[in-house]
Parts: structure tokens; sequence; C-alpha cells
């Protein structure tokens, strides 16, 4: 059995020293003294904070490999670059793409979910390709499609844990992907939308239960004619039925747009995310420019990827250690908030929380060790 002594234990509404005991991948029990025996495994954490792994729901590669490719080597690649920041489960999420394309990725995260030995492969996150041209963001517009033109049966029929898909409501069949995306399970994101708040509510009574990253490629407070109307945003942040996926690099969305999302939501409804490209966790030159996977040119500026007409943001290149750090240490919220909104809280939105997301008995034991600083010092799987 593995003992972990001299801890601090984040839980999901505290801190506290205690001793955690861990037999066959699973934590068996949590006390506050216990008598070692030979044939244990001490693990002196030297009042180091203990912490679930991390949970990233939305990103596209790392470790210079990406979530697009097709060869599943280089999709769990991409997870243990992660996995050496604390990230322990990741979702790989796609771009828009062709159907065929898509449903190879599919099947290359799938094999990698199976194969992968060290970091948790949880399944897949689809992002796109049913999204509004006019938020397009860093996705290539000549891949984005409607849902009743380019119906999605075919992909979703592939695997069981496609779990979320990001799409525009207001698109062509946005409604309806909506209920087909609930009836099986899979959380129905809003994505890259020009939605105003009442297509979002509208949309709610459809299936949809999510913003994908909230405040970027989305509608905010616009203009019609002379009069405001509330957009993607607004519904985020005051419909209690809607989880906001959350970029807290510092470079997506500013202090007070953080400070703001975590006043509205809380850390339950609110939960962190990369949107990592291919050159998060790994090492990236500032003005070196590169191409995506999607064809799309970007340049890495001023610690966050860029298209490189510097029209708009492409995607981070942090990993959610950085996140939790930034939400902790600039943004002011109790550490066990921002763990919560990088471990539990994406569990229970992608429906893993029965099992992952927080230090728990009979839990997996995905767990990490950090210092005051967020730097991760030790990271220990299933």
């Amino acid at each position: 059995m593995n003992v972990y002594k001299n801890c601090k234990v984040i839980f999901p509404q505290k801190i506290r020293d205690c001793i955690v005991l861990v037999n066959n991948g699973k934590i068996i029990d949590i006390v506050d003294r216990y008598e070692e025996q030979e044939t244990d495994t001490i693990i002196d954490c030297g009042g180091l904070y203990l912490s679930p792994g991390f949970i990233d729901a939305h990103v596209h590669g790392g470790g210079n490999k990406s979530a697009m490719s097709e060869s599943p080597e280089d999709i769990i690649a991409m997870a243990e670059a992660h996995l050496k920041h604390g990230t322990t489960s990741i979702v790989p999420t796609t771009l828009a793409a062709p159907i065929d394309q898509l449903k190879k990725v599919v099947l290359s995260i799938k094999k990698a979910s199976e194969e992968s030995k060290n970091a948790n492969i949880l399944g897949v996150h689809l992002e796109g390709p049913y999204l509004n041209l006019k938020y397009k963001g860093a996705q290539s517009p000549e891949n984005i499609l409607n849902p009743k033109e380019n119906p999605p049966e075919e992909l979703l029929d592939l695997w069981n844990r496609i779990l979320i898909m990001g799409a525009a409501p207001e698109v062509c069949g946005g409604f309806e992907l909506g209920e087909k995306l609930k009836k099986r399970g899979i959380v129905a994101s809003v994505a890259h939308s020009a939605a105003s708040f009442e297509q979002v509510e509208e949309a709610v009574k459809f299936g949809y239960s999510d913003i994908t990253h909230i405040y970027n490629a989305c509608t905010s407070c616009f203009k019609t004619g002379v009069f405001r109307t509330a957009g993607v945003v607004e519904a985020g942040l005051v419909l209690d039925e809607i989880t906001t996926q959350t970029i807290a690099d510092l470079r997506h969305l500013p202090k007070g747009v953080l400070q703001l999302i975590y006043k509205s939501k809380g850390d339950e409804k609110m939960y962190l995310i990369t949107d990592g490209l291919e050159f998060s966790a790994s090492d990236i030159k500032e003005n070196t420019v590169y191409t995506q996977e999607n064809g799309m040119s970007v340049i890495y500026e001023d610690n966050v990827m860029k298209l490189s007409d510097r029209s708009a943001l492409a995607g981070s290149a942090s990993v959610l250690s950085d996140c939790v750090r930034n939400m902790y240490k600039i943004v002011g919220v109790p550490l066990y908030s921002a763990v919560r909104m990088a471990s539990l809280t994406p569990a229970e939105v992608i429906g893993f929380s029965d099992r992952k997301g927080q230090i728990a008995k009979g839990y997996d034991a995905d767990l990490i060790l950090f210092d005051e600083n967020v730097d991760v010092k030790m990271v220990s799987t299933i």
C-alpha cells in the first residue's frame, strides 16, 4: 500500500493535513493517524499540497503533437506531455474538419485511450464542425458545416465516449442537434456562436448546457441598431443550467473578467480549460510562426497563440497548472476552488465524477503534489 503523509490534502471545499492510503490504484482511506506496516511504501510529501490530478476537457494538442493526428501514438504523446504538468486526464479536442477526417481522428483517439498506460484519455471533444462562420475564430472556414445538410449520426455512432460537442445552436439544424446530443448523453456546448441571449435560452430547452471558452468566439452584449442585445456571454453568466469553459491563461481573458465569471458561476459551474494547441506543454519560442493541422498559420507571441495576421487569438500554449496558479495567485480565489475548477467540476460535466476529480475513498488515485506556487513536483496515476 502507498501511504501519502505529511501533506496538505486539497478537498473540494477545504484543505487539511491528513494521510491518504492508496492500494491498487484506488484511494482506500483518508485518515489522521496511521500505523505504518513493513510492506507499505511511504511517500513523505514534505508539507506540499496533495491534489487530485487535473482534467483538461478542451485541449487540442501538446508536446508538439495534435489531437487531429490519425496516429494513436501522437495522441498518447500529447497526453503524456500534459501529464508532466499535473493533467492526469484529458479529452482530446478536434478542430472543424470534413466528417470523414473527423471519423478517422475519433478512431485514433479511441485506440489511444485503450493503449495509454499512464495518462487517462477519457474520450473525445468535438469542437465543430457545426459552428457559425461569423465567429470562426481560428477554425478553418471551409470546414464549417451545418448539421441539417451534414447530419452527425455517422460520426456520433463511432464511439460512446464522445463526451462534448461544441456547436452554434442558431445555425440551420442547430437546435435539433442539441436534442440528438442530449439523447446520447453528450454535452452540447454553445461554441463559436452568434446567438442572442434568447436563442441560448431556447437552446437550453433543446439540450444545450455548456458554453465553450466563454467570452471567446461568441457574442457579448452587441448592438442591434441603436439598442443593446444580450448574447451568449450574458446567457452563460445568468442561466443556472449552463456551465462555462474558461481559459484562465490571462491572455484570452483578463483578471477582472475571470473574477466576474467566478462571481457569477462559482466553482461548481465554472471550469478551467487550456484550449491548448500542439505547442502547449512544449518548449516554444516567442515570435515563431507555425502551421496547424487545419492549415491555419499561427504565431506564438505575448505568451499566446495568434493567427499569423494577428486578427484573432488561435488558442493557448498553457497547461492547466498555469490556469490554476492564475486563478489562485492572481484572480484571488481560494486554492481549493481553483483546484475544483480543474478537477471535480470538469469531471462532473463529462460524467466521470463518480471516480475522478477528487481525493475521496473509492476514487481513482490520480494524485499530484505541488508547492505554494502550483509548481508540480510529482504525478501519480492509476
